[in-house]
């Protein structure tokens, strides 16, 4: 077992031996905002101040729905995630949601194992995309950095791919924003041109996108781009029903409200929308239970009736402690230290100009039977020597062996494997623009033109080391 799971299942049990030797502990409670005494100066904000009280209930039964169908091992299957994050997004108290009690650490411990399984499962090949945007959302919210999540950086995994699909890419655009990550300039190229062909994609993907964009515009060096995400804020508007939904789907209402709700102050859409009656079409469809269904769906139907968004997920506490986490050591597997201080510089708060992110990938076999891969923030300048040395210290896979000659290192091994001269099995390094792909293997001449000590990585560059017969 990854040993990473297994400390946190260590510490999952240990907490659960505290917690259920705690039999007087207050129970967990979530606590929402409390509706505004404030006189409202339009009409329709007046309609929702008649209501508040109301729709405070009903989050308040929702969030108990959410909490009685927590499972024994403190998660909630597949849509722990969700629920983490809702959980945060409803929760006003100034702190993590886990701080209120040994069951939200739990729950909490649970979700880290959950993520940890899943990048252990997909090692050989990327995790499903939505489901790493989904994980390092409620991380952010949890104010857990999730650009060092026990040695990993999922916000590189998230950046160093292009989706097919135009809502998985936004979704993962949305989660690396939210991260506090540089979104580079072909993804907002890219969430633009969704934008401007609206017509031509779901509402939840143009929610989506306009939840990215947001989200983008909030940095001071997007500004500019506000003017951009207005046009598709009052399509997503128009869209609306009568009835007050948009569509038939509980979610989709749920992220059009989100992606809208502070329109009044925002872009500018509220002229073509209602957010009462968006609102109220939600608590119509609130079951006696609380839930609207399923966990799920109650999940998306909390967070879009909560004042927080999904395009503001990082409580405004979150950021010391966010510095202060990345001042924790990786990982306890020895070593002079240094190392992981060369990999731990990526995650310190310096400016991307200092730092190049790119993917280092092995292939084992002609036919390519083995297949890893490791996304990577590095100092800019650095060798690729160092960032294997940075490798092998992250996974043992990646482990070499190399002969020091006198214009450098000549690696001979890598991951158990050593070149077979009379066999003609070499290793070579591949320096590619595009992530490898097995099904169509790079040619030799895309091999790098200098040995390792002296090829230096660039940003967005994907380097592939492969063993193969010449």
């Amino acid at each position: 077992m990854n040993r990473y799971v297994a400390s946190l299942y260590g510490l999952l049990w240990a907490v659960t031996v505290v917690f259920c030797q705690t039999e007087t502990e207050a129970p967990t409670t979530i606590v929402t905002k409390p509706p505004t005494t404030s006189t409202p100066a339009a009409a329709t904000t007046v309609a929702w101040e008649t209501k508040a009280l109301n729709e405070g209930q009903a989050i308040q039964k929702a969030l108990q729905y959410l909490l009685q169908h927590r499972q024994p091992d403190w998660g909630w299957g597949n849509d722990t995630h969700d629920v983490m994050l809702t959980l945060q997004l409803a929760n006003n108290t100034g702190k993590e949601i886990e701080q209120q009690g040994l069951e939200m650490q739990l729950s909490a411990k649970q979700m880290e194992i959950e993520i940890l399984l899943m990048m252990s499962k997909h090692h050989e090949s990327p995790p499903p995309l939505a489901r790493l945007a989904a994980y390092t959302l409620a991380l952010g919210a949890l104010c857990k950095d999730p650009r060092a999540f026990h040695g990993r950086d999922l916000v590189a995994a998230l950046l160093h791919r292009e989706p097919p699909h135009d809502l998985d890419f936004a979704y993962a655009t949305l989660a690396a924003c939210s991260s506090a990550a540089h979104v580079r300039r072909r993804h907002i190229r890219r969430l633009l041109d969704i934008a401007n062909a609206a017509a031509d994609h779901s509402l939840d993907t143009i929610s989506m996108v306009i939840l990215a964009l947001r989200c983008v515009v909030q940095d001071h060096r997007h500004r500019s781009l506000l003017h951009f995400v207005r046009r598709p804020m009052a399509g997503l508007a128009r869209q609306q029903h009568p009835d007050g939904g948009f569509g038939t789907q509980l979610t989709t209402t749920a992220l059009a409200i989100q992606a809208l709700e502070d329109s009044d102050s925002g872009p500018g859409a509220h002229q073509h929308w209602s957010l009462p009656s968006a609102r109220k079409w939600l608590l119509e469809r609130q079951r006696a239970d609380g839930g609207w269904g399923d966990v799920r769906d109650t999940a998306a139907a909390v967070a879009a009736l909560t004042p927080a968004s999904l395009a503001a997920v990082r409580p405004p506490h979150c950021k010391n402690k966010l510095q202060d986490n990345r001042n924790e050591p990786l990982d306890n597997n020895g070593g002079d230290g240094s190392l992981k201080m060369a990999y731990l510089s990526h995650t310190s708060n310096e400016s991307d100009a200092r730092n190049v992110s790119f993917t280092y990938t092995l292939w084992l076999g002609t036919n390519v039977t083995e297949n890893y891969t490791l996304y990577m923030i590095a100092p800019r300048n650095i060798s690729f020597y160092h960032v294997m040395q940075m490798a092998a210290e992250q996974d043992p896979k990646f482990k070499f062996e190399a002969s020091e000659w006198p214009n450098g290192h000549y690696v001979h091994t890598l991951a158990g494997h050593k070149e077979e001269p009379m066999g003609y099995h070499y290793w070579l390094l591949y320096r590619l623009t595009e992530i490898p792909d097995p099904a169509s293997p790079p040619g030799n001449q895309l091999v790098a033109p200098v040995g390792v000590d002296d090829l230096l990585v660039e940003d967005g560059e994907h380097y592939l080391f492969w063993y193969k017969k010449l």
